[in-house]
């Protein structure tokens, strides 16, 4: 087995973080955009719709269980609220980590966003989602921690044809934890995730403890560029 991706949490489960590191998600998100991502995913989320029963295609508690695939893919703490003060549902998190996870980072308001666009594709990967999690015993909410696991390594296996919608979806979860994409000039006092990777966050003035003890330039180049 390879090198760890250091861009993926070292909570991630290592059957996700491989399939992860192989599939370069992060990078495809950051050169497309999230929305971009989720863009290029609709034509395959249609493909499932079209072939999936209704029954499977109806999925209840759709919050909680995209609330329970975050917490899959960056596992997390017990929590009862987010970072943003939203509720946690009861059975999301299944505690298989002692820090904050991505559901604490509020995925769940990434997921909604209309700036990302997931909304389009959520019908089609609850469907499958489930599908694949009536296989493992039942609903992926009432699955243990490591059967939903499976359900994810198998979504996200090379050889599913509507991996990229799976992809969407850790894309989402990851951008909520690594990049606090849910708050705007997010610190480590705000953002779960921050405090995990022990990434400060923004500051208005910069930060002095990090100018190697020398005073932060104050000029002003002629034109505002460097020569």
């Amino acid at each position: 087995m390879g090198t760890r991706d250091p861009s993926i949490p070292s909570q991630v489960p290592e059957e996700i973080a491989g399939l992860l590191s192989r599939r370069d998600i992060l990078k495809r998100a950051s050169g497309l955009s999230l929305g971009g991502l989720v863009l290029s995913a609709l034509p395959v989320a249609d493909r499932i719709l079209a072939a999936a029963p209704p029954a499977e295609a109806a999925v209840n508690l759709a919050d909680a269980t995209l609330q329970a695939v975050a917490d899959t893919l960056i596992p997390g703490r017990p929590a009862q609220v987010t970072d943003l003060g939203h509720e946690i549902h009861p059975k999301a998190i299944a505690g298989a980590h002692h820090e904050p996870g991505a559901v604490e980072t509020d995925a769940l308001v990434l997921f909604h966003s209309p700036l990302i666009g997931f909304d389009a594709l959520e019908p089609a990967f609850l469907a499958e989602l489930e599908t694949r999690s009536l296989l493992r015993g039942g609903q992926f909410l009432d699955l243990a921690f490591a059967k939903r696991v499976a359900v994810c390594v198998d979504g996200l296996n090379p050889s599913n044809p509507s991996i990229v919608v799976w992809e969407a979806a850790v894309a989402v979860a990851f951008a909520s934890f690594i990049a606090a994409a849910t708050q705007r000039n997010a610190t480590i006092d705000t953002a779960s995730g921050y405090q995990v990777m022990g990434y400060p966050g923004t500051a208005p003035n910069g930060y002095a403890d990090y100018s190697y003890r020398r005073k932060l330039s104050r000029e002003v180049t002629t034109n505002g560029s460097l020569p």
